[in-house]
């Protein structure tokens, strides 16, 4: 079988000498990627006794370890567990049971995360580490033929409510969008990519495998921070960006952003919803290196904007290739359900019709337009009203970088809308009466915000905005 190991031997001997990842304060080749790989691989079987078909839990962050771990228990058959490092202790309890043979975490997560009694193993990721610069490896031999092991990360962080969405670890499964990423991005033209999405996000995860695949420089940040993102573009000339719309807002509010940010030759968002003032500011500000996707935890990516389709608010792309998009339920306004059937889809849903939540529409270029999610759709007033769209015409006004909206009860009305704004830099809150007025001539009174607030919106590791 061909596991996550299996491009990083390919690349040590192919490669050896070219830089593979950047993290942690090292510099590691792909000779010295692999090594440490299989190092760590023969020490979890010698010291964990972990076998093919056995489970492994992972708290951590973006880090070298994790890059480490990936492979090596690929290569062990082993089952992945990436778990979102947001979730609160009495949550994690519901997640690990008796079948988990081993949870790595990391120190920082213990007292926020970590429930009082685990009911499996734990080690530290920091003192996996130390079995990465040993000279010696275990004396111990790796499965000749390994099992067909699962990698599944937890999705639905951002309302608190998490479910297991799980692929296998075979490299093949990502050759769907590997391919999209060659043909239409021309990925395999740009030397290096910087990574702060964390890997138990299905776009972060994504990328480093693709990454991987390709033989590039893979720089990893474990915690956004715009002004260490744009230190490490500049630093080590990264080409490629797979970045959520929040934290490209984040960049560019930075006055040093745009000269920071010369070396990019690829900007892939993803995530979330991808503002059109947002996209105009790229792409008039670096050029035409800005690519939108689209997809979900359960059925991957699969559409694809380029920068010439994002003209218009809401653009989300075409259909990738080995994917087929259906719109179903379809209302006066051309606006319906969004269903998907992907080969790379999740466990038991591979090449399976599913529908994603989604209510978009299609215009006369075959692009898809996105007006919002039907689980976000709330009753004001008798009168139906999207919290996505009252968000997109709020991250339309020019003095707002990111916004949210949310429903609260009232005693006429059933409910109404509230909204939290996070100002653009320099900009400590906006007139009410000036807001109001700029809102009421772009939403019906019932979208219009009874009451709204001003301050920093909480992003979580994925780069999304709690719901």
């Amino acid at each position: 079988m061909i596991t996550l190991m299996t491009p990083l031997h390919l690349a040590a001997i192919f490669c050896p000498g070219r830089e593979a990842v950047v993290a942690d304060g090292q510099r590691l080749s792909y000779r010295a990627f692999y090594r440490q790989s299989h190092r760590l691989a023969c020490w979890l079987l010698a010291e964990y006794h972990l076998r093919p078909g056995q489970t492994v839990g992972v708290l951590c962050r973006t880090h070298l370890l994790v890059a480490h771990l990936l492979p090596a228990l690929s290569r062990l058959g082993v089952n992945v567990r990436l778990i979102n490092t947001d979730i609160p202790a009495q949550q994690l309890v519901s997640l690990l049971d008796d079948r988990y043979s081993l949870l790595v975490y990391d120190a920082e997560l213990q007292a926020r995360c970590l429930p009082a009694k685990v009911p499996c193993p734990t080690v530290r990721s920091e003192e996996l580490n130390a079995c990465l610069t040993r000279e010696t490896e275990a004396s111990v031999r790796l499965p000749l033929f390994p099992k067909i092991a699962s990698l599944s990360v937890f999705t639905g962080g951002s309302g608190g409510r998490y479910k297991e969405v799980s692929r296998t670890t075979g490299a093949w499964q990502f050759l769907p969008p590997f391919y999209a990423l060659l043909r239409d991005v021309g990925i395999h033209r740009h030397k290096s990519v910087l990574i702060s999405l964390p890997f138990y996000h299905g776009f972060g995860l994504a990328t480093f495998i693709v990454s991987m695949l390709l033989g590039k420089k893979i720089c990893l940040l474990p915690k956004f921070d715009e002004q260490r993102a744009l230190q490490i573009i500049r630093e080590e000339q990264v080409e490629v960006l797979p970045v959520v719309p929040a934290m490209l807002s984040r960049i560019w509010q930075l006055p040093e952003a745009k000269a920071s940010l010369s070396s990019l030759r690829c900007i892939l968002s993803g995530g979330d919803r991808l503002s059109l003032k947002l996209a105009r500011q790229t792409l008039d500000g670096l050029g035409p290196i800005l690519y939108n996707l689209f997809g979900t935890s359960e059925a991957g990516f699969f559409l694809l904007a380029k920068p010439q389709d994002l003209t218009a608010e809401g653009i989300i792309g075409r259909p990738i290739c080995g994917v087929r998009c259906d719109l179903r339920d379809i209302d006066s306004n051309g606006v319906g359900a969004l269903w998907v059937q992907s080969g790379w889809a999740m466990a038991g849903q591979q090449n399976r019709w599913q529908c994603t939540g989604d209510l978009v529409s299609r215009d006369e270029n075959g692009c898809f337009c996105y007006h919002g999610r039907a689980d976000r759709m709330v009753v004001c007033g008798g009168e139906n009203v999207s919290l996505d769209h009252v968000e997109q015409v709020l991250l339309s006004h020019p003095s707002v970088a990111n916004a949210r909206a949310y429903p609260v009860s009232h005693p006429d009305f059933g409910q109404v809308i509230n909204a939290q704004i996070e100002p653009m830099a320099g900009v400590g809150s906006l007139p009410e009466e000036e807001l109001h007025l700029w809102l009421s001539s772009r939403l019906s009174r019932a979208e219009v915000p009874h009451r709204v607030t001003f301050g920093s919106l909480e992003i979580l590791s994925t780069g999304k905005r709690r719901i």
